[in-house]
């Protein structure tokens, strides 16, 4: 090891030099607390060995500086003193002083506390390598991250894209909807489509769990369900029994496996369809709730089927609220579910609702839920409202139900989405 021996007296720095070579250190001299301060500003010095009482700069001064010059390296100073009184300690160890040794020096004390010293120091060089490596390794992690936030950032932009664009069907129907995931990615969708010249259809799914294996499955149902152009009320729906399809990514586009063609015009078969199409398996435990409607907008029936979804809400335009459905079982869970429809009738000015369970299943700070009597009495309050009002009223209320008293907005526990769909009234009542 490379030290320092630091004595206006040259007879002192001959005979610590003589026993520091004698035990296989690299000596170097300094006449006074400057001479050292040049030599340790300009050479890798480990250890010190300094006379407390010196011209031009003591030992004392000489630890205030070396301890405020911030070195990449540690520096661990001994000084040497006839000082022995116990507030001289405090002052020495205060200064930043590693050790100390009284005068006339002992050669085997010496020996002892250089010993001491090295361990230290090999201790503070083993840290510093460890250290440079978290450093590489979080470097590393950090651009492993940023790589991952950008796929993430392109799924969701993906995901984004098959929400509705526009509320335009040429239909007598108006159509509003919210989402608020709970992640960068949701397991809920939604979406409608015109299916002939006055038959509308609209589903909003959940899929169970979060994240990417949820995203996914939910972008592959919408894809399924997505009407081929060209066609009236056809798709790619799962053949029976089929595993749960891989989504493939090409061009920035969601492709669904090709499969046989389906009329979407009968909710009853085409959550049947799903559900005989995707099981749940051993390895792959995701499964989805969901409701699809079909309504007639020249006679305002419709029908629906409800698959272990929470109840949709149907708003008569006097101001009742009604539930629809009878629960019903999630797709994917028993391949021979049974499956009922739902049939409804919609007057001019009356309002569906489809709503995930994130709606009903938001949490106050004191754990309480928002619930389904809340929800329908806000909907009843936005009577007066507009449908993208109502919905907007909505969300207004889930935020003020959720937020602490410190006014801050908690991380949402679930996906919250909303689709909702009300006949057109007469010019005159509205």
């Amino acid at each position: 090891m490379k030290i320092l021996v630091v004595d206006d007296e040259a007879w002192m720095r001959r005979t610590l030099s003589v026993m520091l070579q004698k035990w296989g250190h690299e000596v170097i001299e300094a006449a006074d607390g400057e001479d050292a301060w040049t030599r340790l500003q300009h050479e890798p010095i480990g250890m010190a060995i300094c006379d407390w009482v010196m011209p031009r700069l003591s030992g004392l001064e000489l630890c205030h500086r070396l301890r405020a010059a911030g070195f990449s390296h540690y520096v661990y100073l001994i000084l040497l003193t006839g000082k022995d009184q116990t507030e001289d300690i405090y002052t020495a160890f205060d200064a930043g002083a590693d050790d100390f040794i009284n005068k006339p020096v002992n050669a085997k004390e010496l020996q002892v506390r250089i010993k001491a010293g090295e361990r230290v120091l090999q201790l503070e060089q083993a840290l510093k390598t460890k250290n440079a490596e978290l450093s590489r390794v979080n470097e590393a992690l950090q651009a492993s991250q940023a790589h991952v936030q950008r796929d993430l950032d392109a799924a969701a932009a993906v995901q984004r894209s098959l929400l509705p664009a526009s509320s335009e069907t040429g239909l007598p129907l108006r159509l509003a909807w919210a989402m608020a995931p709970a992640e960068q990615l949701a397991g809920d969708i939604f979406n409608f489509f015109r299916l002939d010249e006055h038959h509308l259809a609209l589903y909003l799914i959940d899929v169970s769990g979060h994240g990417v294996p949820a995203a996914m499955f939910s972008v592959h149902l919408t894809q399924l369900l997505s009407p081929h152009p060209g066609t009236s009320g056809t798709a790619s729906l799962p053949p029976p029994t089929a595993p749960h399809p891989a989504v493939t990514v090409s061009s920035g586009q969601a492709t669904a496996r090709s499969a046989p063609q389906e009329a979407l015009t009968d909710p009853v078969a085409v959550v049947t369809r799903l559900n005989q199409g995707f099981q749940v398996h051993d390895r792959n435990m995701i499964y989805c709730t969901m409701v699809y409607a079909v309504i007639d907008t020249h006679t305002g029936k419709g029908s629906l089927c409800q698959a272990g979804h929470p109840y949709p809400l149907l708003y008569r335009r006097e101001g009742r609220v009604e539930t629809l459905g009878g629960g019903g079982l999630p797709v994917g869970l028993i391949a021979d579910a049974d499956y009922e429809a739902v049939d409804f009738q919609l007057q001019p000015g009356d309002r569906l609702l489809l709503y995930s369970d994130g709606v009903t299943e938001c949490f106050a700070p004191d754990r309480s839920p928002f619930g389904l009597e809340r929800l329908a009495e806000t909907l009843r309050l936005a009577r007066g409202a507009s449908l993208d009002e109502a919905i907007d009223q909505i969300q207004e209320a889930l935020e003020r139900w959720r937020r602490p008293a410190n006014g801050e907005s908690p991380t949402l526990a679930d996906d919250i989405s909303m689709l909702a769909a009300e006949l057109d009234a007469p010019q005159s009542s509205r």
